[in-house]
């Protein structure tokens, strides 16, 4: 959970600091970064995926997952147009944009759902 908190943090400074380029872009790419590596270790720790898949989680723990999981396909798109973004290509900003703040939101209420997965 620890790490979960540090990503989020990661991604909502980011946010904060999307007026400042370089600031935001270090603390996305750190936020992302951190939330897939996160992901990756669940996965191969505790088989992230298969004990989702089964159904047996709570309603709560399982909208943490649809949550964050929905939040991470998202970073793929955000990490394209971002990298277009950095390369000169404006054209796509807007996109960037509503995909960055919708998988913001998403992460937000994934890490809330967390919480719900807490066993003392």
């Amino acid at each position: 959970m620890c790490v979960a908190t540090i990503a989020w943090l990661s991604l909502t400074m980011g946010y904060l600091n999307r007026r400042k380029r370089q600031t935001h872009i270090r603390l996305m790419l750190l936020g992302i970064g951190t939330d897939i590596l996160l992901v990756l270790y669940l996965q191969v720790t505790r088989s992230a995926v298969q004990t989702a898949l089964k159904f047996e989680l709570s309603v709560s723990e399982q909208a943490h997952i649809w949550f964050s999981s929905s939040a991470l396909v998202l970073y793929f798109p955000i990490l394209y147009l971002g990298y277009r973004l950095i390369q000169g290509d404006r054209s796509r900003r807007a996109m960037h944009v509503r995909l960055g703040v919708t998988a913001l939101i998403l992460r937000t209420i994934g890490f809330l759902f967390m919480f719900s997965m807490w066993q003392g």
